[in-house]
């Protein structure tokens, strides 16, 4: 870890900080700046020695990623955390972080695979799809509602925390023609003291409020 120039964007899992790779625990306590969004900040919150640079929205993403560059190019240890796996949901940050030089990608385990451990979902039998991305979500609501006509993979869906969360998903799917008592579960704050696994209906989504770490999962139809 000592390349000049060089940013790290380390996962550090979901929530639990028992699901630290012992790689990411050993880059985050050498770096000298450590970023990322407050969630992720907190789960290194006891590992992060040097200075702290919080993400407050995507718009300033970058003006925090020009500093880590040229800190890094001062010859110090920066790292962008991320939550989970950064190779999941990450794709628009890490686009960002290559505009300003080399970048070092360290996985995590990822929200998406506790959940679909719990559901007992294979991922060569399903179809990921994130919401968790800036600007237009079109094309990802066309594949979701594709995906889930066809019936013949399970879904698991990452949904947008500011404007497409499960209930807002559970509404473009019925308005969609998709049937109101497809059975659906929501996976929330994994790993956390507040897990919960919500089971139901996917009308009940229309009626029930969910945090921002939610992951649905549609399971195939059976044969």
């Amino acid at each position: 870890m000592g390349d000049t120039g060089k940013i790290w964007v380390v996962g550090v899992g979901p929530g639990d900080p028992e699901h630290l790779t012992k790689k990411a625990t050993f880059i985050v306590k050498r770096a000298d700046v450590v970023a990322g969004w407050e969630h992720a900040l907190k789960i290194v919150d006891e590992l992060a020695k040097g200075e702290r640079v919080q993400f407050t929205s995507h718009q300033t993403e970058e003006n925090v990623i020009a500093y880590l560059a040229r800190e890094a190019r001062k010859g110090k240890k920066c790292v962008v955390c991320t939550v989970g796996d950064p190779n999941f949901s990450d794709d628009q940050l890490l686009e960002k972080i290559r505009k300003f030089g080399e970048i070092e990608i360290v996985p995590g385990i990822s929200s998406v695979q506790i959940a679909a451990s719990q559901a007992k979902v294979s991922f060569e039998k399903s179809r990921f799809i994130t919401f968790h991305k800036s600007g237009p979500i079109n094309n990802e609501k066309e594949k979701l509602l594709r995906v889930v006509k066809e019936g013949r993979r399970n879904v698991i869906v990452l949904p947008r925390p500011w404007d497409f969360m499960p209930r807002d998903i559970a509404k473009f799917l019925i308005d969609n023609g998709v049937v109101k008592n497809l059975e659906v579960t929501v996976h929330e704050n994994l790993t956390l003291s507040d897990e919960r696994v919500h089971v139901c209906k996917l009308s009940d989504l229309l009626n029930t409020e969910h945090g921002d770490l939610s992951i649905i999962i549609i399971k195939k139809a059976r044969g």
